[in-house]
């Protein structure tokens, strides 16, 4: 009954700092964003991104502000594809693409661990518009350049939604393929959950 509680009371205090606009507010946002994506959660995730506004300006580190930018741009694309309105589907694509061109301007100016967010993003903008080639070679690269320059967690991602997109263009082959790449890529950063999840 304890642990209950406390776990009400860390609610609370996390509800709180949610809707305060500072650099706790901005954190917990951040935090909040990374457990949906990781889930899959992405109604819950574009509540996050509309109701926090532009946490970049609150961010105290480069790293969290890089990474909430990626994740937000997702979080749109992911909810443009699941829009059956045609107008929301296009705000939605709107917001992505604005937020995707903050990430092509860190990478035109050098910098080389944002570039497999864009792969990934460049996948999901192919996957919304129809272009098949393009998401197969965008998901390819993004699996690629996160390996090779060590975001197993986002080589994780990767592989989980490419395994999505073939999935629902109903090949199963390359579907299995990369959900299985995708466990063991979870396994190995050490998120059982996920990878229990995905079995």
């Amino acid at each position: 009954a304890e642990a209950g509680a406390d776990d009400k009371t860390m609610d609370s205090m996390l509800a709180t700092a949610a809707d305060t606009h500072n650099t706790l507010s901005a954190f917990v946002n951040l935090m909040k964003l990374e457990v949906f994506v990781l889930f899959q959660e992405w109604e819950e995730a574009i509540d996050v991104v509309q109701k926090a506004g532009n946490v970049r300006l609150l961010l105290p580190s480069s790293f969290n502000s890089v990474r909430y930018t990626f994740l937000e741009a997702l979080t749109y694309l992911k909810a443009a594809q699941s829009s059956a309105s045609g107008s929301k589907k296009k705000q939605m694509e709107k917001c992505g693409q604005k937020t995707i061109q903050i990430i092509r301007g860190w990478v035109k100016n050098g910098n080389v661990n944002v570039v497999h967010y864009l792969y990934i993003l460049d996948a999901e903008l192919a996957v919304l518009n129809g272009k098949n080639k393009k998401a197969k070679e965008s998901f390819n690269a993004a699996i690629t350049t996160s390996s090779r320059n060590g975001f197993l967690h986002d080589r994780a991602l990767a592989h989980e939604l490419a395994s999505a997109y073939f999935k629902a263009q109903g090949d199963d082959y390359w579907g299995n393929y990369h959900i299985e790449c995708s466990k063991r890529c979870y396994q190995e950063w050490g998120c059982n959950k996920k990878v229990e999840l995905l079995m």
